[in-house]
């Protein structure tokens, strides 16, 4: 069964065409939680329901990638397929999705596997002082967020990796939507277009989403993302006559500025930016980097690209928030430039021990072996380089995979950003601490090894040599 023949079982089964099948295929090493469906949620198109991953080799790597990407609060893949040494007579399949959802049940039966579920993210509290979600306890987060963008509408999340900056805005979009017990995917601009067959138009006098909490969009940035992604662009269509012409369509930003200003200031539009750094943001918001600035907002501009039946002008309304992250860890992109960041308020999203401590409990053992070994691998570390708490929180159940589990997530993604912080003078020490056993950081299949018998040791030390079923 070749690529393509595999794509169609898979969107037969799921009740969907093949082309809205995103496929990819890379070695389950490379997993990480933002990369796996990046680029698939454009704002303008239908949201992804299947999803197929083909690993050639680190398949079980894959496999934890896509269910800790379904865990979080983005509404991507209703489920995944990942297929492991294809084409050959150990090929197996590993299909993942949420409980609930009929697709997933329609491609177990069809392709003869017992699904592996995981809950479908959501929120059970309406109210921001009472929001959690599953890195732990962040309503003291939400509420500054909050505060913050109602004093300034444009706000940047900065912090290193696995704080939990993307995860944070998206909470914040959830909560806002559970105060009429909504979920964010409800209010979300793509799936509201896509309810209305694309039609922009009705949105701005659609009572049912002008009377939303919140409606918002999500855009991941990358190095390149442009000015015609964002604001207008010219592309060619061909008319009746059959003859190729240039038409100019407008982009996200003013379908958001036009539906901010219908729905009135005291009800909240927000643009999610992620990964602001990755993208030249001055370029890529073009005339709209005054219009954004909070003393701007209601002031007409004139776009660079006009066309006809297009608003030669637009006025970014005060209730469109605009929520950015960057990670400050990241030395391969440029900083944000001084005209871009005093038109943005930057918040701090740290790394924490206490997540660690939340997530496994206080009577868990593991509890303070995990936090002991971040401490280790951020030790000397400025807070804008530190690891963050996310990468060390590994479903704690089942116990008897957790030590491998935790190992694979150490040696392939915590381990190698150490070695190019030693490569680059950042960090001094060239191993780590579990248990008050050293490990060095170089090579990753023996760290994998290495990082699982020295939990497996510390928690029998911890136990008094008591089976604690790991």
């Amino acid at each position: 069964m070749n690529k393509d023949q595999l794509v169609q079982r898979v969107a037969e089964a799921a009740g969907v065409e093949p082309s809205t099948v995103p496929l990819k295929m890379r070695s389950g090493t490379q997993i990480k939680a933002n990369a796996l469906w990046e680029g698939s949620c454009s704002p303008m198109q239908e949201r992804r329901k299947v999803g197929v991953f083909l690993a050639p080799s680190g398949a079980d790597l894959a496999v934890e990638g896509a269910t800790r990407r379904l865990t979080l609060e983005l509404p991507f893949p209703e489920a995944a397929m990942i297929l492991s040494n294809p084409n050959t007579a150990d090929q197996k399949v590993t299909l993942i999705g949420y409980p609930d959802s009929a697709r997933l049940r329609r491609l177990a039966a069809a392709l003869e596997v017992e699904p592996r579920v995981v809950r479908r993210p959501r929120f059970k509290d309406t109210s921001i002082a009472a929001t959690t979600n599953h890195s732990g306890d962040r309503k003291d987060e939400l509420v500054e967020l909050e505060g913050t963008l109602r004093d300034v509408p444009n706000v940047v999340l900065q912090g290193p990796p696995g704080t939990g900056k993307s995860s944070l805005a998206l909470a914040f979009a959830e909560t806002l939507a559970r105060k009429i017990d909504k979920s964010a995917d409800e209010c979300r601009l793509g799936r509201l277009l896509n309810e209305r067959a694309g039609d922009f138009t009705s949105l701005l006098t659609d009572t049912t989403v002008l009377e939303l909490p919140i409606v918002w969009e999500f855009v991941q940035l990358h190095p390149g993302y442009a000015y015609d992604d964002l604001v207008r662009r010219i592309v060619p269509s061909t008319g009746a006559d059959g003859h190729l012409r240039m038409q100019v369509q407008d982009g996200l930003l003013p379908h958001l500025c036009r539906l901010a200003a219908a729905r009135g200031p005291d009800r909240p539009v927000m643009l999610i930016m992620d990964e602001i750094n990755r993208c030249n943001l001055a370029a890529v918001l073009g005339e709209f980097l005054l219009a954004i600035e909070a003393g701007h907002r209601g002031v007409p501009v004139r776009l660079q690209v006009q066309g006809d039946g297009l608003e030669p002008t637009v006025a970014v309304p005060p209730n469109l928030w605009i929520v950015g992250t960057m990670n400050t860890a990241d030395r391969s992109i440029a900083l944000v430039d001084y005209a871009v960041r005093r038109r943005l308020r930057f918040l701090d999203v740290h790394a924490q021990r206490e997540a660690i401590q939340r997530w496994y409990g206080p009577e868990d053992p593991r509890a303070e072996l995990v936090s002991d070994l971040f401490d280790s691998c951020n030790s000397g570390l400025p807070p804008r380089l530190m690891v963050g708490h996310a990468l060390f929180l590994v479903a704690p159940d089942p116990t008897e995979t957790w030590p491998d589990r935790l190992a694979r997530r150490i040696a392939y993604e915590v381990l190698p950003l150490l070695r190019d912080y030693t490569r680059e003078g950042l960090r001094d020490a060239t191993s780590v601490y579990i248990g008050g056993m050293s490990l060095s950081i170089e090579g990753q299949r023996q760290a994998e090894v290495e990082v699982s018998r020295s939990l497996r040791e510390a928690l029998s030390g911890a136990s008094g040599g008591q089976n604690l079923s790991v």
